[in-house]
């Protein structure tokens, strides 16, 4: 199997020479993958095995039954902090995904109307059962064993997954993240298996019964904006689903001809830009600021509208109790929170993504600070005389500016 890659070596800002070369890539095939068969029975979605069920009629009815899933997402939430202290901490992430309102899982009309035409309840029944509807979701070849998940992919060929090779081999639940097990499971389809019923919590799932996902490209500042320029352009942030016994990096696709173009899922194109009321000297794209959805499978803009008013500045523990200044961040009290439906409201938002122990929040003053004690900031990277962060949007700051105050960082928060 052939691996594409495209290497980019970049240096400090300022001048200064890195000491590293970070490689950023993207494949069309991998190691890391569903092995197929192996325990020796047989392939409940092949043909020989839906001809000894069905019959040879039956069976044939069976393999053409369609694609049967949906998906989508209704939060994205961004967090640009990016330094090598916060890899793999508890809170850190760089894109959370993840359906809690609008949303989910749901299974297309066009699956009910095929099955309800081609197989017949059983008398003294008028129509099919829940049942039945479960079971041809395990027979088809189409739907059996399918997971849903998310990994950003080329836009002109989405089996090309990037991510960043200097952690290894393209991997499941680090570069590809599933969001729901598999949909043919009946403790899975059991959620979604009424007409029109649009699911994000699987009670009876054996795991990853909330659809959420988190992915990072965050080791530091250079990576962080090479993705961010990416998602901003050759690549969307993709909710595709995974055949069974394939490559981690395959898609459910109508046609699976290279290059894949499209897919069955959606893709979130991403606008990145500076927060409102910085300079020149301070400006830097760390805020998501758009999102465009776009059905994988057509492929057009989907028309259903994102909002991303919600953008918390990343406060220092130790500066987040200077009253007076713009990095004062109290917690929020239990009467304030009592007495305020507008508190509430965001707070439940915010904590979609922004766990209660790991971080504190002000919806008021808009701003964040972790409490798992590690630092958004390159705690050593400290400028004598000046604070470790500017927390002044009008002020120079590094990396725009050298010897400068570390500029804001933002977690910023999209939703449909």
């Amino acid at each position: 199997m052939k691996a594409r890659f495209q290497k980019t070596t970049w240096r400090a800002v300022g001048g200064i020479a890195a000491s590293f070369i970070l490689v950023v890539s993207f494949q069309n095939c991998g190691k890391a993958g569903f092995d197929s068969n192996l325990d020796g029975e047989l392939d409940l979605g092949s043909d020989a095995a839906l001809t000894a069920k069905y019959g040879t009629s039956t069976a044939e009815r069976v393999s053409k039954i369609p694609f049967a899933y949906e998906a989508s997402l209704d939060t994205i939430t961004y967090n640009s902090c990016a330094t090598k202290n916060i890899v793999g901490k508890d809170g850190y992430f760089s894109i959370k995904a993840g359906a809690y309102n609008t949303g989910g899982i749901k299974l297309k009309q066009d699956f009910f109307d095929y099955a309800d035409q081609n197989f017949s309840p059983i008398y003294p029944a008028t129509s099919l059962s829940d049942e039945k509807y479960k079971e041809l979701l395990q027979d088809s070849p189409a739907n059996s064993r399918v997971t849903p998940n998310i990994s950003v992919r080329a836009k002109s060929s989405l089996t090309d997954i990037y991510y960043n090779q200097t952690t290894g081999a393209l991997t499941l639940f680090k570069d590809i993240i599933p969001m729901v097990a598999e949909l043919s499971n009946p403790l899975v389809s059991d959620s979604i298996i009424n007409k029109g019923v649009t699911a994000n919590y699987f009670r009876f799932s054996p795991e990853l019964r909330v659809m959420e996902g988190a992915l990072s490209f965050n080791n530091d500042e250079n990576q962080a904006a090479d993705f961010r320029g990416k998602l901003s352009n050759q690549a969307t942030l993709a909710l595709t689903f995974t055949p069974p016994n394939q490559e981690i990096y395959k898609v459910a696709a109508a046609s699976t001809t290279y290059p894949v173009k499209t897919a069955y899922g959606k893709g979130y194109s991403m606008n990145f830009s500076s927060m409102s009321g910085t300079t020149t000297g301070s400006s830097i794209n760390r805020v998501l600021s758009g999102v465009t959805e776009t059905d994988l499978s057509k492929p057009t803009t989907s028309g259903t509208p994102w909002t991303c008013n919600r953008v918390y500045k990343i406060i220092r523990v130790e500066d987040s109790t200077a009253v007076g200044t713009n990095a004062y961040c109290p917690p929020h009290t239990a009467d304030e929170i009592e007495k305020s439906d507008r508190i509430r409201s965001e707070l439940a938002i915010a904590r979609r993504h922004l766990r209660a122990d790991q971080w504190e929040i002000n919806v008021n003053r808009m701003c964040a600070v972790p409490k798992t004690g590690v630092s958004c900031y390159d705690e050593s990277a400290v400028v004598a005389g000046l604070p470790t962060v500017e927390y002044e949007l009008a002020r120079d700051c590094y990396p725009v500016k050298s010897n400068a105050a570390q500029c804001l960082h933002y977690i910023s928060i999209c939703t449909r």
